[in-house]
């Protein structure tokens, strides 16, 4: 039902069959293991596609008029259109997709599977140390008609495997469950490895299972001569500095930090109307890491709007960033044990929609229930702002609109708030120790970036959204542009710079940066020293990888040029490296960007589809300016010295362009 085409039954979404996999193991398994008899997978015909060659020319079906008032279906006919596999055609016209797949191979009356540890079956653990144990689980459920003997065998594929092997009688309507201790040896090698298990059925077949299993070299400790001061009140972030061996001394809220290199705030350390320490000195180079806040502190001190939506699983915005040093994508899922910042069960209010409700933004909105934090990487999320030089380290949730590790820099400064659930876990994982020790490392070895001026021409709208973003910004000025300024040109600029193209050329032969917002080829090639060709078409989405902290695009991900308000765009085709579809694009030799979306397009005033894609084009905008080397304020560093009154909405203003509507939390619940 989706522009331009329902999304369910596309048949170019090959990836959204992996996902319902995904979904349909996890549940059809823990459904069955705690008992549940029965479930309906609902939109089950989806799972199939039609094979090459089947009949789709509209079938007359005979009437049994003597049957037609008894249950079940007398259709009149079947055409294309209404083409599903419950319904259409013959069950051999039918191939399974990988959802059908998971449907067949997770709902037989024979279930046998890798699990989670005997305490926890749907736990996930996957990250260990060497020296540690692996603690998993073989679970067999019988739901036929007659008793079978389940022949076990496992190996975790290790240099020198770990083998075993059993058998398990399980009578019908019951289950069985074997528990595995496997320990890793101390000197194996960190790597992926395979936890295969085969199970022989004496009366129906073989099924097999696996699991990787990850393995992390202990982190070192952090040798550091840097003055690390640590506001910790709750001392959960001290044990895990101390573990590490960093030296600190510790600080109250009135402390005199000019002696500090790096102040670290713990986790919880902050109330929304508490006494903070002074961090004014981050303009002057100070160095701050707040590790896992609360919710309130978030949205009611700093203005951010947050989400507390706990994610088992965030991705690499940033891969080769030095904070994620050792950290592959595989570890970032399914951490050990549960995250303790957040309560285990929503805290709520039943409203007028007689449905849990909760604050968003000051506005009651509708939430499911929780139960848990079990395999939490983080609880509490940070929307992308749109103003101000916040680079997404990480980012996860709906749209990869949310990062729960984001750097911000500001004068000769920077802070990293560290949302991920490191701190306080009812288990150690090896992947948040050693984020822990990148922080730490990072912190340390800082040094801020040249910044820039910006230099605009073109139409108003995009001087407006400037001001608003809190980037100042002289006028165009021609023959009167040098090598440490950012030349940003709007649509209409391109007469202008016509006739001052040879100092164009020159400013951008000599390494100046530049962004083109939404020129079209004409345009373009009317002042730039090289020539880029365009076709006009309609933009939707478009996919790339993540790119590098070094890069002009750095924290830029395909979510941010997701075009919820389709319109025909010039779309870059050659001259230049072609990102995505060419809504992005840079040139190969010089640092000049093309940037195809422009927020003044869509007004954040108009309808859902048009404020989210200005939301997430404004902090497009604000990162490829920021990763240029402009300045924008925030109130930011204020507002962390000075406690919020009850009576402030600091949620706002100051880090994003909009005023919050409920529609725009993309966690609220629909009730049926």
């Amino acid at each position: 039902w989706d522009y331009p085409r329902n999304a369910l039954d596309s048949p170019d979404f090959e990836q959204r069959d992996e996902i319902l996999a995904m979904y349909l193991t996890d549940n059809l398994r823990a459904f069955r293991t705690w008992g549940v008899s029965a479930f309906c997978p609902w939109d089950h015909a989806l799972f199939w596609k039609l094979r090459e060659g089947a009949g789709r020319s509209r079938k007359e079906c005979k009437v049994d008029w003597d049957s037609l008032q008894r249950p079940g279906l007398s259709p009149d006919y079947v055409d294309d259109q209404m083409a599903c596999m419950d319904t259409s055609y013959a069950r051999e016209d039918w191939i399974p997709k990988p959802a059908a797949q998971a449907l067949y191979r997770n709902n037989l009356p024979l279930l046998a599977y890798v699990a989670g540890k005997p305490s926890a079956f749907t736990s996930k653990d996957h990250n260990f140390h060497p020296g540690e144990t692996v603690e998993k689980q073989i679970i067999v459920i019988n739901n036929s008609r007659q008793t079978t003997i389940a022949d076990c065998s496992w190996s975790l594929a290790l240099p020198e495997p770990i083998s075993g092997h059993k058998q398990v009688r399980v009578d019908t309507g019951q289950q069985a469950r074997l528990p595995l201790m496997l320990p890793l040896p101390a000197q194996v090698d960190p790597g992926h490895y395979e936890l295969g298990v085969t199970v022989k059925f004496s009366n129906a077949g073989t099924q097999t299972d696996t699991f990787g299993i990850d393995i992390l070299p202990r982190p070192t400790p952090v040798p550091t001569k840097a003055r690390i001061a640590l506001f910790d009140p709750k001392g959960e972030t001290r044990r895990s500095l101390d573990q590490l061996g960093a030296k600190y001394d510790l600080v109250d809220a009135a402390a005199d930090l000019s002696g500090a290199d790096i102040l670290i705030v713990g986790k919880g350390a902050l109330m929304p109307d508490s006494p903070a320490p002074d961090v004014k000195r981050v303009r002057d180079g100070l160095k701050v890491v707040l590790f896992e806040q609360t919710s309130a502190v978030l949205e009611e001190r700093f203005g951010f709007r947050v989400e507390e939506y706990g994610l088992r699983t965030v991705f690499k915005r940033v891969p080769d960033h030095p904070l994620l040093a050792g950290i592959g994508e595989e570890h970032l899922r399914n951490w050990r044990g549960e995250a303790t910042l957040i309560s285990p069960k929503l805290n709520y209010e039943i409203g007028t929609r007689h449905a849990p409700e909760v604050k968003w933004c000051g506005i009651p909105v509708t939430r499911l229930w929780r139960a848990g934090n079990r395999g939490n990487v983080a609880s509490v999320l940070i929307e992308k702002p749109a103003r101000g030089d916040f680079l997404p380290i990480l980012d996860g949730g709906f749209g990869l609109q949310f990062s729960p590790l984001l750097e911000y820099r500001e004068g000769k400064g920077m802070m990293v708030f560290c949302q991920v659930d490191v701190t306080g876990r009812t288990e150690i994982d090896p992947a948040a120790e050693l984020l822990i020790r990148n922080i730490l490392q990072y912190a340390k070895t800082w040094k801020p970036a040249p910044r820039r001026q910006l230099v605009y021409v073109g139409e108003p709208s995009v001087q407006k959204y400037l001001e608003q973003a809190g980037i100042p910004a002289r006028h165009y000025e021609p023959g009167r542009l040098s090598g440490d300024e950012i030349l940003v040109v709007g649509t209409g600029a391109g007469k202008e710079l016509a006739a001052d193209s040879a100092r164009i050329a020159e400013f951008v032969r000599a390494g100046g940066n530049l962004l083109a917002l939404g020129l079209d080829e004409e345009e373009a090639n009317a002042f730039l020293p090289f020539r880029v060709s365009m076709h006009k078409t309609e933009h939707i989405a478009t996919f790339f990888p993540a790119f590098g902290h070094d890069s002009l695009l750095a924290g830029v991900s395909p979510a941010d040029v997701h075009n919820r308000a389709p319109r025909v765009v010039p779309l870059v085709s050659a001259g230049a490296m072609v990102i995505g579809d060419g809504v992005l694009a840079q040139a190969t030799d010089s640092h000049v960007l093309f940037c195809q979306l422009v927020p003044g397009w869509f007004d954040s005033n108009q309808q859902s589809n048009f404020r989210r894609t200005y939301r997430r084009v404004s902090f497009l905008t604000m990162r490829l300016l920021a990763n240029m080397g402009a300045a924008a304020t925030t109130p930011l560093i204020e507002r962390f010295q000075s406690a919020a009154a009850k009576t402030e909405t600091r949620w706002l203003s100051g880090l994003y362009l909009d005023t919050p509507e409920e529609w725009d939390d993309p966690y609220r619940f629909f009730c049926w």
